[in-house]
């Protein structure tokens, strides 16, 4: 031992136990913040696939109405589209396939209303859409009720 002014200059085993203790103390307060980051990562991960095969079950959905009009299956499309409105009240698929739906029946005017019902929708959720996408539903009411467009 080095001896410093008539004092030893060796830690104590009671010192190094301390610092010891800080060290595990810290060591373990980190342990549990990464044990933490990685709950939260993976709820986050949980919750970004259920909303992945959310999608993926709107998409199906949206798809089998556009099958079943392109099949001429015209009352089953339109109670799938309104099953839409009713599983994804707050997307356009519903009210988009609805005019659809009309539009092979031969009534533009209320396949337009229920292209006006995307644009409002579009507009209630703006974060939801691109700026441009309500133009494509506005283009097909001009087309389909050109009287209520211009009047």
């Amino acid at each position: 031992m080095a001896v410093r002014g008539g004092r030893t200059a060796a830690l104590s085993a009671a010192h190094l136990e301390r610092i010891g203790l800080a060290e595990a103390a810290a060591l373990a307060a980190r342990r549990a913040e990464l044990a933490a980051q990685q709950a939260s990562a993976r709820a986050r991960f949980q919750d970004l696939q259920a909303a992945m095969h959310e999608a993926e079950a709107l998409t199906e959905a949206s798809n089998a109405v556009v099958d079943l009009v392109h099949a001429g299956r015209l009352d089953e499309a339109e109670r799938a589209a309104r099953d839409l409105l009713v599983r994804y009240p707050d997307v356009h698929d519903g009210y988009d396939r609805l005019g659809m739906v009309y539009e092979a029946r031969g009534d533009p005017k209320q396949a337009a209303g229920y292209y006006r019902r995307v644009i409002e929708l579009v507009h209630a959720h703006p974060e939801d859409y691109d700026p441009e996408f309500a133009s494509t539903f506005q283009d097909l009411i001009a087309k389909l009720d050109p009287a209520a467009t211009t009047g």
